[in-house]
């Protein structure tokens, strides 16, 4: 059947292994009940999906004990039966750079696409990695579908396109011979494919004997290794395999399926479902609220918040959605504070940025000087800038800014040197500030008390004190000083949590200390404050922090990718301009070879998966997401020009949901905090879904 010809699509459809679900979420909360043990898996691609799926059954109070919710990893790993580790990013990037640093030759050609300092380039490499395991899970035939599409660009894209991939190719092989452990988390799902096939499904029973039904929920982009995988499940066990795709990117998914597995009777079969309208997906009134800068859409919002809080409205009814909450935070929080209002900001904690983090740093860096007796002035100072106070006890208040400069001007610059001479300096050539000059001293003596050759322990051991001693003896100081929303505190708060909290697996010190361990039982580093500082900055950078927000009671304010199966009964969603929202689409392959895959145009290209990144389709998940979150009134806001007076188009997004917009008369109003539109206060409180 050519693709011309095939049947209309509907919203459910089929392909060799399983079922195709595009944009209803929803309905996997009615398959949860009570049964033990688990009949249903639902794999989830991050644990956020995970969390809000949780939520929302909470939420409709549906008993979850027939469900297991696990990420694909987590599955595949039980599945494959293998104890090796799975190499994090941090220990790929390690391998990496050994690799970039002293290249094979096959490894130069990356030289032509990513510029001459491979070592450089190393971030971009890992993405060139990733993506060709997304597009062809190494398989031969999918390969050559990648030198078929070469063989159709231009000379130079099909050249850099090819140099990508062997260069690609070289780099995994060289890594994957210097690895004790699987690289990444497609390598494990790749072990649990060839389990399967090998012992016939007895694998998977043995694993999850109890479960029926397997499904994969809330991807943009479902790479190869995990399509090769739920194939596998299909063909060698009894288990019903379904995919719940996402309303913008399901489509394109569904519509590949089969010529992605490299089916013999694919013949240009399609899954042909569609994608759901927005319309269909918004129980909601809809408002547009124009503004002219971003500063006075925040202003708008806030008006608005504070006009429905007023009414009569719970804070947690409440969220404002942005596709990146990040570019509105400081808009968003400066005009709220004009309304006593105070948010909850959903967003990825900056943590190398905050003054725990830097404290813990700057810690390290002394200890790691005081081992080899070379401290400087401006190293043995710099805790005590960044509020370092005796870990022992409670009530101590950090030296002052002005004793502590008092004590530099003092010492100078000076050589460095070490603890036990500095010591014998501050007690000499000091006496402009004796309270300073006793601190300074106070922590030098507790340097001299610590191991010179930290063990994995005393990550947590020495380190953890001081993060503990910053909970007790500043942070409740700079509360004090905040502003009435308390943004900086809650955010310093954060910090300290993300740093050395006491509950979860999630923390920075205990993290390090993992890592340390593990690199020092491979011999890959040396026992020293210096390792470990870099091992902390390493984690820090790249996990910049969890998602996480600070009190209930604030307005929540939230990435579009956050909203998946939320609900809220006000949802107002920011920043409706062309460029922001949809993103442009980005890729580390040639643009050009990227369009021809996401086109589809030849059977090559067909067999070949898509990362979501390459296509405004995943502008529409997240748009789709967050319009399906409002169950009472859905205001969609925008901006036209920027401080420069630049001007921004309306996003094409907002085409599909026709709403009405908020008049002149009716937007001065609302800023002059003289009322709400009038189709917001009309707003039924019937329509409330609770």
């Amino acid at each position: 059947m050519s693709r011309e010809h095939t049947a209309q699509p509907s919203a459910t459809g089929t392909f060799r292994s399983g079922t195709v679900h595009v944009g209803r979420a929803q309905s996997l909360l009615d398959r949860a009940h009570r049964e033990r043990p688990p009949t249903d898996l639902v794999m989830t691609p991050e644990q956020l999906h995970k969390r809000n799926l949780n939520r929302a059954l909470a939420a409709v109070r549906r008993p979850r004990t027939s469900m297991l919710v696990r990420t694909p990893v987590e599955v595949a790993g039980r599945i494959a039966g293998d104890d090796r580790t799975v190499l994090d990013r941090l220990d790929r990037r390690r391998l990496l750079d050994d690799v970039l640093a002293d290249p094979p030759d096959a490894v130069e050609r990356l030289r032509a696409v990513v510029g001459s300092d491979l070592a450089a380039a190393a971030e971009r490499v890992e993405v060139l990695r990733e993506e060709r395991l997304l597009l062809t899970g190494r398989n031969p035939e999918r390969e050559a579908a990648v030198r078929d599409i070469c063989a159709q660009l231009p000379s130079v894209v099909a050249a850099d396109t090819r140099d990508a991939f062997d260069g690609i190719r070289a780099v995994e092989r060289t890594v994957r011979e210097r690895a004790a452990g699987f690289l990444g988390p497609g390598a494990v799902i790749e072990a649990a494919t060839e389990r399967l096939r090998a012992t016939d499904g007895d694998a998977w029973t043995g694993a999850f004997p109890s479960v029926e039904r397997v499904t994969l929920a809330g991807v943009s982009t479902l790479g190869t290794p995990l399509l090769d995988f739920l194939d596998a499940l299909a063909a060698t066990t009894d288990t019903g395999v379904h995919l719940y795709l996402r309303a913008g990117t399901g489509p394109q998914i569904a519509a590949r399926l089969d010529e992605r597995l490299l089916a013999e009777d694919a013949g240009g079969r399609s899954c042909n479902v569609r994608a759901p309208t927005l319309e269909s997906l918004v129980d909601a009134t809809v408002t547009e609220l124009v503004a002219r800068t971003r500063d006075e859409e925040a202003r708008a919002v806030a008006a608005l918040v504070d006009g429905v809080l007023q009414s009569g409205v719970s804070p947690s009814d409440i969220a404002v959605v942005a596709r990146d909450a990040d570019a509105y935070e400081r808009h968003l929080a400066r005009a709220m504070s004009v309304y006593g209002r105070h948010l909850s900001v959903w967003t990825q904690l900056d943590l190398d940025r905050s003054l725990p983090y830097r404290l813990v740093v700057a810690t390290c860096d002394l200890l790691a000087a005081a081992a080899t007796d070379d401290v400087d002035a401006a190293t043995l100072c710099r805790p005590l800038r960044l509020q370092w106070t005796a870990p022992r006890g409670t009530g101590s208040s950090p030296v002052s800014r002005a004793g502590l400069s008092a004590v530099e001007r003092a010492i100078g610059d000076g050589e460095p040197a070490s603890l036990s001479e500095w010591t014998e300096r501050l007690l000499r050539e000091v006496d402009s500030d004796e309270t300073a000059r006793r601190r300074v001293l106070g922590l030098v003596n507790w340097c001299r008390q610590q191991p010179t050759t930290p063990a994995p322990e005393d990550v947590v051991g020495v380190l953890g004190p001081i993060a503990d001693a910053f909970d007790d003896n500043v942070l409740p100081k700079r509360a004090d000083r905040d502003g009435p929303d308390y943004t900086e505190t809650a955010r310093t708060a954060r910090a300290v949590e993300r740093v050395a909290g006491v509950d979860g697996d999630d923390h920075l010190l205990r993290e390090t200390r993992a890592k340390y361990d593990d690199w020092l039982a491979r011999s890959h580093v040396e026992r020293s404050w210096e390792t470990v500082r870099d091992v902390l900055d390493a984690i820090a950078t790249a996990r910049p922090g969890r998602r996480e927000h600070d009190n209930a009671e604030r307005i929540d304010v939230l990435d579009a990718t956050d909203t998946w199966l939320r609900t809220y009964p006000y949802v107002v969603a920011v920043g409706f301009v062309d460029g922001e929202w949809p993103r442009r689409p980005r890729g580390a392959l040639p643009a050009e070879f990227r369009t021809a895959v996401v086109d589809g145009d030849s059977q090559a290209a067909r067999r070949l998966g898509v990362r979501g990144a390459w296509t405004e389709a995943r502008e529409y998940d997240h748009l789709a997401d967050a319009v399906s979150t409002a169950s009472a009134h859905l205001v969609v806001t925008r901006f036209t020009e920027d401080v420069d007076g630049v001007a921004y188009q309306r996003s094409p997004l907002l085409d599909g949901l026709e709403p009405a917009v908020v008049g002149a008369d009716e937007y001065n109003r609302l800023i002059a905090g003289a009322g709400l539109p009038d189709r917001l206060a009309a707003t039924d409180e019937t329509e409330v879904v609770r």
